[in-house]
């Protein structure tokens, strides 16, 4: 006797759409875990140090998580000082950035000051310490949800 699929292709199709989109949203959640703990390293790293006389540059440190080009996470720009300048920037280039990912799942971690590259060019820590947090977190993390990660 032959063998009879009974299951409509529907439901099929459901259920393989509900189990990405599933795996989807943890990674989404998992990636944002990262971005706050690439933040709280750059702002409390005790490395070599800049002076922070304003607040901006550590202000406008944050992250977002892109998902086919919208922001689906963003955390993080908090006002440190009179940084609220900082606060603005960041967010607006963190914005800027996302609109460059128009697919696929990305953590995108900035420090929005124009001055940020030169601070860092000084040999100071400006996100230096989250960058190489970041490059051990995340491939632990997506190797422990089971994804392929291949860095490009």
């Amino acid at each position: 006797m032959p063998i009879k699929r009974e299951t409509p292709n529907s439901a099929i199709d459901d259920y393989i759409k509900e189990f990405l989109e599933e795996r989807k949203q943890l990674i989404i959640k998992n990636l944002a875990y990262v971005g706050e703990n690439c933040v709280n390293e750059a702002r409390s790293y005790s490395g070599k140090q800049y002076k922070d006389q304003t607040g901006n540059l550590r202000s406008s440190t944050g992250y977002v998580v892109v998902s086919d080009g919208n922001i689906v996470q963003a955390g993080n720009f908090q006002q440190i000082k009179r940084g609220s300048e900082g606060t603005k920037d960041g967010e607006s280039f963190a914005r800027q950035i996302a609109s460059q990912f128009p697919k696929g799942i990305c953590l995108i971690v900035v420090a929005g000051m124009k001055y940020a590259t030169n601070v860092s060019a000084k040999g100071y820590n400006v996100l230096d310490s989250a960058e190489l947090l970041a490059d051990k977190l995340v491939p632990q993390m997506l190797e422990q949800l089971g994804v392929n990660f291949n860095r490009k």
